[in-house]
């Protein structure tokens, strides 16, 4: 980089001779340079930049088009101002031409001639995220990293990172919280501490914005801790003058404006030791008018938990994120909305109805949501009476009314996060009327008790809104078994009857949204991702479409800023008439793709929702979850296996080689790397002839069980006595009923497959279709599918390209893999019906042949894995593996028959739907497996599988 900080330093050379700062005179010159600078010969040109960039700006009258001065495509817009211009003043005017391209650019710089300040817009929109002299440039390019001719990520100093200041700030303030309650043999009750710790935020957020003198709560403090006064009398006071209508007269405190907001009409006194009054020293150090209102609430939550201090950061949604609902569902229709309105009369009427228009987040937490939507609608306050005084000129009038936070309604469980809710749209009241230049007064602060209220959200009556927003929990309904008492699941599914039981626990809020909503409402609501799969779509978005509502914007998956390692679908729409074309966001949401519907499975491709189970497919069964445990100690490692079986000869008969969906990927020769002890077919009287194998179970697995369902004979207890008509849990019973044997023993697939050769398996979880043949003496965990085929034409079909696109479509998803499941995706799948002899031994000998050669590699290189060998795909240039798989794809097609320019999945759909109608019908149709008239099925069996490690 030594020639990059030489050209900028010859740049900062040229521009102490050469630049007086004369906006319009200078600026394209000065941007020319600028771009030489950082390695573009041809300057501007060389950059793909477009000089003064046309602007269509829908909201404004006087001036529908603007431009500014240079964009530089997919990365920067630049807007240049004249030399000792103040760029705070100027931030409105690059906010509103990034949401007239919303997107387009991820960074906006303004620039006066001596200084650059460069706003993130994807990660902190409101603030600079670097501030960079031109004298320091060759030293501090690294801000502006992306404008290099191979963009790299800009690097910003933690002076502007308000997501860390933030961060630091909640840790400093919780760290009292914690001494408050955990570290005083005086500690307070939780309650009273979380209440004086937020009077105390308030106190540190309104000193360093305005709204008390500047460091009135600083000096209190600092007196406390030398010992002129005390926390008792100086907070006890200080605090209920902030709930004192007016200023008062005289004393200390004769500034202090009154509050309200409800938060200091209780005070309680509180002596602070030396060590906290230090902490809250600490605290007020840091610059409290910069830090990030729409994260600080979940930060300081997460940090109040001293046992989750370290995981902070992972725990709160970003603004990004956030904005992919409040932009739709709220922000661009009001925008159309202003835009469309052509007289005076029509914008104070618009006005107006802004003032009334109602925001709920039924799952609000500490308020982010909540808080972005308040600042939007301020926005688009300000928007909208910027183009009234146009329109009016002299005879404008202040609206008597204003944009509110009493406009915003939430719920939530979590007490402590209500009152941070109820906190952070406090404080963006006054951020907002500075920031926007509004000429509303601050304070008093608005009274949100009776707004945001710590409540169930299912169990409880919502108020009237025109949009509903949010993340509401995601929990699959097994987990949901273990978090709730039975009785609570109970009163939900009471409330849901028509949710099915296996929906996610999120999918009721989408539910109840809907049903709530009136014509012309919109909502926006974050799921997990399996809100467009199986049963959690048919409770949640198949409802939704079906009555109607219309999704307009949606992202099909995305790795979620809130919680680490999940994966969500975002679902936003309307009851009735959509406000847009329809937007469906793919890639991880960086894509968007115009469409004319978005579907329930929130996909681009044919919506398979509607196939139909095949009883063919299911009569015999044929494709089996492995199994589950339960407990650990049914699991041995070798060293325990030969341990057991050294100990006890007679336990080696029910200990079994154990393979995962892990092992079958990632294994040399896909060997199991554990061993299982399954005592599922037996007695306990014929189980415990097998010695330790047995005593293992029975001194491990036994307490536990008995414990568990003690728990659960109580939870049923207290829920029948506040509903005699209840549903009870009794898993637990029946798992103690048998405790020597798995939770789910499967033992009907254990039984079928002894008579077998070998069974095709896969991972249940898995980034691509990869199947194998395995050994019946091996055990399959649950994580592994299993498929009883022995032959190489079963084989082909299970692996093809067909059955993939399928799973795909009718699968479900673990974070972003796709899961396979056997009633949504075997169940439905067609074989090929009426193929030939010909066409069936082709699709055998292209699969036998894939199969073949994988063996083959696999047993040449004794390190090499599945996962190795298929990642061996993902390069360019010719592949084996490539074209075997095209080789088995092409037979395939032509076993079924279907267009191989057609849509694959749209053929899989109609064959679905006629080999039902001949089932209905009482037609014959041909099941999975070798067709029943083929003439030699035996030539289709060929050898080869995962056999069991040797035991020694």
């Amino acid at each position: 980089m030594a020639a990059l900080e030489q050209q900028l330093g010859a740049f900062v050379g040229y521009w102490r001779q050469h630049v007086r700062g004369d906006e319009k005179g200078e600026a394209q010159i000065f941007l020319d340079r600028l771009m030489q600078a950082f390695g573009y010969p041809d300057g501007i040109k060389g950059a793909d930049g477009e000089s003064e960039k046309r602007v269509k700006f829908t909201l404004h009258e006087k001036h529908p088009t603007r431009f500014a001065d240079l964009a530089l495509k997919g990365r920067a817009l630049i807007e240049m101002k004249k030399r000792g211009e103040d760029l705070s003043k100027h931030y409105a005017q690059v906010l509103a031409y990034w949401l007239e391209l919303p997107g387009e650019y991820p960074y906006m710089l303004l620039c006066n001639f001596d200084e650059i300040w460069v706003y993130d817009m994807q990660r902190q929109r409101n603030a600079p995220s670097a501030k960079v002299r031109i004298e320091q440039l060759p030293q501090q390019y690294g801000a502006l990293a992306f404008l290099l001719p191979e963009p790299q990520a800009p690097i910003f100093s933690r002076e502007f990172d308000l997501v860390e200041l933030t961060d630091q700030a909640a840790r400093s303030l919780s760290g009292v919280y914690i001494s408050l309650t955990d570290k005083r043999h005086d500690r307070l009750e939780t309650d009273v501490a979380q209440h004086f710790i937020l009077q105390c935020m308030i106190a540190l957020f309104a000193e360093d914005i305005g709204l008390l003198p500047r460091y009135t709560f600083t000096r209190v403090i600092e007196d406390c801790i030398s010992g002129k006064d005390n926390s008792h009398d100086l907070l006890t006071l200080l605090f209920t003058f902030m709930d004192k209508p007016g200023k008062k007269r005289s004393g200390r405190f004769f500034e202090v404006d009154y509050f309200n907001g409800g938060i200091f009409r209780q005070v309680t006194p509180v002596i602070l030791s030396s060590t906290e009054l230090r902490g809250l020293r600490d605290a007020a150090d840091h610059n409290w008018a910069k830090i990030h209102p729409a994260i600080f609430g979940r930060i300081f939550e997460f940090s109040m938990d001293k046992n989750a201090r370290h995981q902070t950061g992972a725990h709160y949604s970003s603004e990004q994120d956030i904005r992919r609902i409040i932009e739709p569902v709220i922000e661009r229709p009001w925008r159309a909305k202003i835009a469309a309105a052509g007289t005076a009369a029509e914008l104070r009427a618009l006005h107006a109805e802004l003032c009334a228009y109602q925001v709920l987040d039924p799952a609000c937490g500490s308020g982010n949501f909540l808080y972005l939507a308040y600042r939007g609608m301020k926005e688009l306050e300000n928007a909208l009476l910027t183009r009234l005084r146009a329109l009016e000129g002299d005879a404008y009038a202040q609206p008597a009314q204003s944009v509110s936070a009493t406009q915003m309604h939430g719920f939530d469980i979590n007490s402590f996060a209500v009152e941070l809710a109820k906190v952070t749209l406090m404080i963006g009241k006054k951020l907002a009327v500075d920031d926007l230049h509004s000429p509303e007064a601050a304070l008093p602060l608005d009274n949100l008790d009776s707004n945001i209220r710590t409540a169930d959200a299912l169990l409880t009556d919502w108020p009237a809104f025109d949009a509903c927003i949010g993340n509401p929990p995601y929990m699959g309904a097994k987990r949901l078994k273990q978090e709730y008492p039975a009785e609570y699941i109970n009163r939900v599914r009471a409330a849901f009857p028509d949710v099915p039981g296996n929906a996610d626990y999120c999918v009721y809020w989408f539910r109840k949204a809907h049903d709530l909503m009136q014509p012309g409402t919109r909502a926006g609501l974050v799921g997990t991702n399996t809100i467009r799969q199986n049963y959690s779509r048919v409770g949640g978005l198949d409802h939704i479409v079906a009555n109607d509502g219309h999704i307009f914007e949606a992202v099909s998956s995305l790795p979620w800023s809130g919680e680490a390692a999940v994966h969500v679908s975002i679902a936003c729409w309307s009851k009735g008439a959509p406000p847009q074309t329809p937007i469906l966001w793919l890639k991880d949401g960086t894509e968007a793709l115009p469409v004319s519907t978005i579907n329930s499975s929130l996909s681009v491709n044919v919506d398979v929702s509607e196939a139909a189970v095949l009883t063919v497919n299911r009569e015999p069964k044929r494709a089996f979850q492995g199994l589950t445990p339960g407990h650990d100690a049914f699991v041995l490692e070798v060293g325990e296996a030969r341990s057991l079986n050294k100990a006890s000869p007679v336990s080696k008969a029910v200990i079994h080689p154990y393979m995962t969906g892990q092992d079958l990927m990632s294994q040399p020769m896909a060997q199991p790397r554990r061993y299982l002890i399954d005592l599922n077919e037996f007695d306990i009287v014929d189980a415990q002839a097998y010695g330790e194998a047995f005593k293992r179970i029975e001194r491990v697995v036994l307490p536990v069980r008995q414990e568990k369902a003690r728990a659960e004979a109580e939870s049923n207890r207290i829920a029948l006595v506040a509903n005699p008509r209840a549903s009870i849990n009794t898993s637990h019973q029946t798992f103690l009923e048998n405790w020597w044997k798995h939770s789910f023993t499967r033992v009907t697939f254990t039984a079928a497959i002894k008579s077998m050769s070998r069974y095709v398996i896969c991972s249940r979880v898995s980034k691509r279709a990869i199947f194998d043949f395995v050994d019946p003496r091996i055990r399959i965990s649950d994580k592994v599918q299993a498929f009883l085929f022995e032959d190489d034409y079963s084989y082909g079909v299970l692996q093809s390209q067909l059955h993939w696109i399928w799973w795909l479509e009718r699968g479900a998803t673990l974070k972003s893999d796709p899961a396979y499941t056997t009633n949504s995706i075997f169940d439905t799948f067609p074989f090929p019906q009426q193929p030939s002899p010909a066409r069936v031994k082709a699709v055998a000998d292209a699969g036998r042949a894939l199969h073949e050669w994988r063996r083959a590699q696999m047993a040449r290189d004794p390190k090499l894995t599945l996962r190795a060998l298929y990642k061996t795909t993902e390069l360019p240039g010719k592949n084996p593996l490539k074209d075997l798989h095209a080789a088995l794809d092409t037979a395939v097609l032509a076993a079924y028959g279907f267009d191989a320019a057609g849509d694959v999945l749209a053929q899989l759909l109609a064959l679905n739907q006629t080999v039902y109608a001949r089932i209905q019908s009482g037609e014959p149709v041909t099941a999975p497996g070798i067709p029943a008239d083929y003439p030699a099925p035996a030539e289709l069996v060929s050898e080869g599988c995962i056999m069991p490690p040797a035991w020694e």
